[in-house]
């Protein structure tokens, strides 16, 4: 048998549980935002008024839940063709989140940071799951260009800088540039702070399990700044410091 053959079919055969990229930068993700808003919910009385939204971001929340747990057992070859229902489910939660939201039953704050986090699991899946087959160029195509021609222009705006994974290769569409940009200072300290309102207090690693585009020592650069300015109070120290917003 062609050992070409053999390798491609080996590879066919790789469910996507044993992906790590999808399992980190998809699954966990997927289940962080679902574990998020069954939080966020926890601190909402399913009063008269807020009963209907209230059910309805708990039922689209658990079904993102257990189609994100179905794609663990998809091959690889199937992605593209059966990850529309999990897509189906996270643009569901999106927008049961803005109805509840609009209804004023979650704040505009939670809206935001939640929207942001589905906003990058949709660019992710999209750029390297569901559009993947469409940017490969042919072998024929690329051993018939020059070698400089294969090479990238250099961004005028200089390289990106990445955030854990990388962009699929050739892919520099604005939705992967935006995929793998890393929040802005202020707009993560905003995310930051609203993360604290949310849960009354947390540590480092309750915050990062949130905020997943920058490392622990960025939010712990952006704490001291909130503290220094009045806004964060530290309680504790070193590994058992919790943050609580300064009410003052």
């Amino acid at each position: 048998m062609n050992p070409e053959f053999e390798k491609d079919s080996f590879l066919s055969l790789k469910r996507l549980s044993a992906n790590n990229h999808y399992y980190n930068e998809v699954f966990k993700r997927a289940e962080r935002i679902a574990s998020v808003v069954f939080y966020v919910l926890s601190y909402i009385s399913p009063a008269d008024t807020t009963a209907i939204h209230h059910r309805n971001l708990s039922d689209k929340a658990m079904r993102l839940h257990e189609t994100v747990i179905a794609t663990l057992a998809l091959h690889e070859y199937e992605a593209k063709d059966q990850l529309f229902e999990f897509m189906q489910a996270v643009v569901a939660l999106e927008s049961a989140l803005h109805l509840a939201s609009a209804a004023r039953v979650v704040t505009a704050e939670v809206d935001r940071v939640i929207t942001a986090e589905i906003d990058a699991l949709e660019r992710i899946v999209r750029n390297h799951y569901l559009a993947k087959e469409d940017r490969r160029e042919p072998e024929t195509t690329k051993a018939n260009l020059p070698r400089s021609s294969t090479k990238s222009a250099p961004s005028a705006s200089g390289p990106a800088t990445l955030v854990r994974s990388t962009p699929p290769p050739g892919d520099m569409s604005s939705h992967a540039r935006a995929a793998y940009r890393p929040q802005s200072a202020p707009a993560r300290i905003d995310r930051i702070k609203t993360v604290l309102e949310a849960k009354g207090e947390a540590t480092i690693k309750d915050i990062a399990e949130v905020i997943t585009d920058c490392s622990e020592k960025t939010i712990q650069r952006d704490l001291n700044s909130l503290i220094d300015s009045g806004e964060v109070i530290r309680h504790g120290e070193r590994r058992w410091s919790r943050y609580t917003i300064s009410k003052s």
